[in-house]
């Protein structure tokens, strides 16, 4: 290497990780410098779903096919800004590479004021914002195309009905299914306001804690 530059990938759930890893190493390539790229991670690696660990396997591959440094960091109870702050002063990261969505579930990381928040932190550190796919761009390269159905309330569950809404709906929206499964499993897009929200479904049911939660919500008109 013939630069002292160092630049950092941040990456989160969500198939525009590849995306970024592949900017990261364009301009670690420009710049004759090494790449290092860091995913945060909110638990521990033993509470991460098979689909978290999937994402992370893959993005550890990609990195050794490109010749970057991969690495985990459990943020604890720690903003996930303040870890890569800390990360990029210890490892002496002179760029860090982070992507941004309109549709900032997905992107988590990015949520609220996170930008602003970490150009704060890291000083004179280069930040770079990628413009990342919305959503539903997203959901086309991992779920199927996206069908209309409705939430009915079964006991303590909510299960997906692809009938038309009756008394029983709770909710309507789209749901994409994933691509890898014979099972009602995958993603259910509502109305949330402005925007919409997104929720699991796993099996016809869904799985998401942030679902009873949002049919409480009072609904703007």
């Amino acid at each position: 290497m013939t630069t002292k530059e160092k630049i950092m990938v941040c990456v989160y759930y969500g198939p525009n990780g590849e995306r970024l890893i592949r900017r990261g190493v364009e301009l670690a390539a420009r710049l004759n410098c090494p790449l290092h790229v860091l995913s945060v991670i909110p638990v521990s690696m033993e509470e991460l779903s098979q689909k978290q660990e999937a994402y992370l396997n893959l993005w550890r591959i990609r990195c050794a096919e490109s010749g970057a440094l991969f690495f985990v960091e459990h943020a604890s109870s720690r903003p996930a800004v303040a870890v890569i702050a800390e990360i990029a002063r210890k490892r002496q990261i002179t760029g860090i590479i982070v992507g941004q969505s309109a549709q900032s579930r997905w992107q988590e990381l990015i949520r609220g004021s996170f930008t602003n928040e970490l150009l704060r932190r890291v000083g004179k550190i280069d930040l770079h914002i990628v413009a990342v796919q919305r959503m539903d761009d997203e959901l086309e390269e991992t779920h199927e195309r996206g069908i209309h159905v409705t939430v009915r309330r079964a006991g303590a569950e909510y299960e997906l009905s692809h009938s038309l809404p009756d008394s029983g709906t709770v909710a309507m929206g789209v749901f994409f299914k994933n691509l890898n499964t014979e099972f009602d499993s995958g993603l259910l897009k509502l109305k949330n306001g402005a925007g919409f929200a997104y929720f699991k479904i796993r099996k016809g049911v869904v799985a998401d804690a942030a679902f009873p939660p949002f049919l409480e919500k009072p609904k703007k008109v």
